[in-house]
């Protein structure tokens, strides 16, 4: 009985070691002075569903909240919407992927047994990552991006706070204040 204790405890201890964390990944071009922009849009184009296989992670209503946090964090940066003659376009791209694991799983069925019995286990899982982008129009490059991976497979109560403090924390290295 205390192999078995051990062995749970043992296992528990590998699990929260391997847990991922979710770190942002950015990157900026630093020959630009984000300083001198002003104005912006957002890119129309990434409100439309693309992934239409996966309609719990993305769908309209995911769509339009990124979109409407990348406008209030880009206004928080303290850039102005212009649609007529922008400077900048903001956007995002949500990107999924189904992605395969194999986990061994060998038990021990009683005291009394020598050998264990191991089984192979196969599980299919989505994984997203979600892409913010700052683009400068006349250069026509992206000058700021930013990636994390993300889970949009949420209530509607919880999923708006969730994109929210998502996008928030991504724009968080943005190169303006």
């Amino acid at each position: 009985m205390k192999t078995k204790t051990y062995f749970i405890l043992l296992s528990s201890l590998i699990v929260l070691g391997c847990a991922s964390t979710s770190d942002v990944l950015t990157d900026y071009d630093p020959a630009v002075n984000f300083d001198n922009y002003s104005t912006f849009v957002i890119c129309i184009d990434d409100l439309f569903v693309e992934n239409t296989n996966y309609p719990n992670y993305d769908n309209n209503k995911v769509r339009q909240l990124i979109g409407d946090a990348v406008e209030s964090e880009m206004l928080n940066k303290g850039h102005k919407t212009n649609v007529f003659n922008p400077e900048l376009q903001a956007g995002f791209q949500l990107i999924l992927e189904q992605k395969e694991v194999t986990l061994t799983n060998c038990e021990i069925h009683d005291e009394y047994s020598y050998w264990k019995e191991c089984t192979i286990d196969t599980e299919i899982y989505t994984e997203e990552t979600l892409v913010l982008y700052v683009s400068d129009l006349k250069m026509n490059q992206i000058i700021w991006q930013a990636s994390m991976t993300c889970d949009m497979n949420r209530s509607n109560a919880k999923l708006e706070g969730y994109v929210k403090e998502l996008v928030q924390t991504m724009y968080a290295d943005y190169p303006r204040n």
